[in-house]
């Protein structure tokens, strides 16, 4: 019953504009990707590239100083390329690309190198620093959603266990009243209570991992109020310099998210923030892991499905009632005849 009254309330939220409603009426949407530095010589990437900018909490951009945009910025030095950890942007944003080919992306660099080459963690200021980018250039690149595949797991042990950074919150909680989802792993620690920080703000969209079988994967943080969506965990991606690699996790299963997303605004840019939302929860797929606990799993095809037939259906109605002005009978349509429309579509879309 859930299940249909999600699917109903973002029909009738959408219902009256997905007739007219098509890619090439808006700007497309583009997708921030906030990383380690990527290998924009990379065709997949380059072909997808519309903007750069790089922020940090120290002074490792390009330029020595702790902010740069523009062409290079956030490229990732070759000689960070085989160091551990800094391959991670250059695959993020080619899965991105490999989900959804027609994607615009604008890559921030976000982590630093040490003076010795190796990884700097992710921290409160640096991120905040990256979203305020995003929310003074969001309206400019026609920003739809952002993903950002990093966090960290040192959370604390009470029940509220997820670190209270008010600026970081802040932002995010801006973004989305703007329409702008932060997709963030849930994180690989395998962890059955406690989600990524800051995956586990409220205000974001938490993303965990489906294994091959398609139950949440053994290796997926998950939280029974905190998780939002599970999508695939596995996928081809590629290094920099062109390599590939088979690859696992959570800041897999993000990108996944966030590109469709920004595929579903692009296809239909008349929905907003809560009707997509809406539209992920009602016509996923319910999946558990080994204990049974359950989450709610992306299914893409069924979306559409739902989407286009919702907007046949919006078609006839137009056709039928709209133009011959029969008032009474468009009262009747949609108080008797759509629910059962899309009760049936979301049945079929379960089968």
């Amino acid at each position: 019953m859930k299940y249909v009254l999600a699917v109903l309330f973002s029909a009738f939220a959408a219902l009256g504009s997905l007739a007219s409603a098509s890619a090439g009426e808006a700007t497309s949407k583009s997708l921030v990707v906030i990383d380690t530095g990527f290998d924009t010589t990379l065709p997949s990437i380059s072909t997808s590239l519309i903007f750069e900018a790089c922020t940090m909490a120290w002074s490792n951009c390009p330029n020595g100083q702790n902010f740069q945009e523009g062409s290079g910025a956030a490229t990732l030095p070759t000689s960070l390329w085989r160091l551990g950890g800094f391959a991670h942007g250059t695959e993020m944003a080619s899965i991105a690309v490999s989900n959804y080919p027609e994607i615009r992306l604008v890559l921030i660099r976000l982590i630093a190198a040490s003076s010795n080459g190796t990884r700097l963690p992710t921290n409160e200021t640096g991120v905040a620093q990256a979203l305020d980018w995003v929310l003074v250039n969001q309206s400019k690149f026609s920003i739809g959603a952002v993903a950002m595949a990093q966090g960290h797991h040192n959370l604390g042990y009470e029940k509220s266990y997820c670190p209270r950074t008010p600026s970081v919150q802040k932002k995010i909680k801006t973004l989305k009243d703007l329409g702008v989802p932060l997709f963030l792993p849930a994180g690989n620690a395998g962890d059955k209570s406690k989600i990524d920080w800051p995956a586990c703000l409220p205000e974001s969209v938490a993303i965990g991992a489906i294994d091959d079988k398609g139950q949440i994967a053994s290796y997926s943080n998950m939280d029974r109020l905190l998780s939002d969506f599970y999508t695939v965990g596995r996928m081809q991606t590629t290094l920099p310099g062109g390599a590939t690699s088979s690859s696992t996790g959570t800041s897999i299963s993000t990108l996944v998210a966030a590109s469709n997303w920004v595929r579903v605004q692009n296809l239909y840019p008349n929905l907003g923030y809560q009707e997509i939302f809406q539209l992920f929860r009602g016509t996923g797929k319910i999946v558990f892991d080994s204990k049974y606990r359950y989450g709610r799993a992306i299914d893409m095809d069924a979306m559409l499905q739902f989407l286009q037939e919702s907007a046949d259906f919006d078609k006839a109605y137009t056709l039928i009632f709209r133009k011959s002005g029969q008032n009474l009978l468009s009262n009747l349509y949609l108080i008797f005849f759509l629910p059962f429309v899309v009760y049936y579509s979301s049945f079929k879309s379960r089968i």
